[in-house]
């Protein structure tokens, strides 16, 4: 992928602050010139005033573009996120972005697998894109508590979203890996891809055994969101990249996955 430009910082506003499953949360903030460029797989850089010493970055969810509006998803797990938390309607938040570059609408039949906190941008994918491609939601999570925008992600695309959990407590019993190699099987198709780094590699490996193209969106700490702490960079077949300005999306195969430290 290109460099991605540099984005400057701007005051957002909350609109809406609830609770999805479990610790997880959904943050909408009023931030027009965000919503109106923002494309799945970009991300925002979040401001915890103060409670940690670097920002935190968050995949973008969905946009209210008529509204001016863009949401997060996370879940409270530590002092970032637990200040976050706090944030209530009408707060003044600040935000860097959209960083990093997104996904291009593929064609044909797409198959849009989360794993855990790879599941937000999957949900900006199903919203942005509905009716304009064949696409079958494959979300997987540890447990139940943490299959977020499941029923949301539905309603965009008109069908049900394929579960699965490591504990069976909803869907299939398994990995996300495990119900996406079933649908490859059955019927080929283009794959995205969020989640944990074990995750994707497992993708990655899986599509090109079955010559079917896939894009991942990688996790990384990405702590400025402007390419210059160097801290997230990855290898690539052109050498070494920055998750956050080449990236976070990446065609699986440009990935060097025998050097990955991830």
């Amino acid at each position: 992928m290109p460099e991605s430009p540099v984005r400057n910082w701007t005051i957002a506003r909350v609109a809406r602050h609830a609770l999805l499953r479990g610790a997880n949360r959904l943050l909408e903030m009023e931030a027009p010139d965000i919503a109106r460029i923002a494309r799945p797989g970009q991300f925002v850089e979040v401001s915890t005033k103060g409670a940690t010493l670097l920002n935190k970055p968050f995949s973008i969810a969905g946009v209210n573009r008529p509204a001016g509006t863009i949401s997060i998803a996370y879940k409270v797990i530590g002092r970032g996120t637990t200040a976050i938390a706090q944030y209530r309607r009408g707060a003044a938040v600040r935000l860097l972005g959209p960083c990093g570059n997104g996904f291009e609408r593929p064609e044909g039949r797409v198959y849009l697998a989360g794993g855990g906190i790879g599941i937000p941008p999957l949900h900006f994918c199903a919203a942005e894109w509905a009716g304009a491609a064949e696409m079958t939601a494959i979300f997987g999570a540890r447990s139940s508590e943490d299959l977020v925008l499941v029923e949301e992600t539905a309603r965009a695309l008109g069908r049900p979203v394929v579960t699965a959990t490591d504990d069976g407590s909803e869907g299939r019993k398994g990995s996300v890996c495990d119900a996406l190699a079933a649908e490859l099987d059955a019927v080929p198709g283009a794959v995205i891809a969020c989640g944990p780094s074990a995750m994707l590699r497992a993708v990655a490996l899986m599509c090109a055994e079955r010559a079917v193209p896939a894009w991942l969106c990688l996790e990384a700490y990405m702590a400025c969101g402007a390419g210059i702490c160097m801290g997230c960079v990855v290898p690539t077949v052109r050498g070494m990249e920055r998750v956050c300005r080449e990236g976070p999306v990446f065609d699986a195969r440009d990935i060097r996955w025998d050097a990955f430290g991830g």
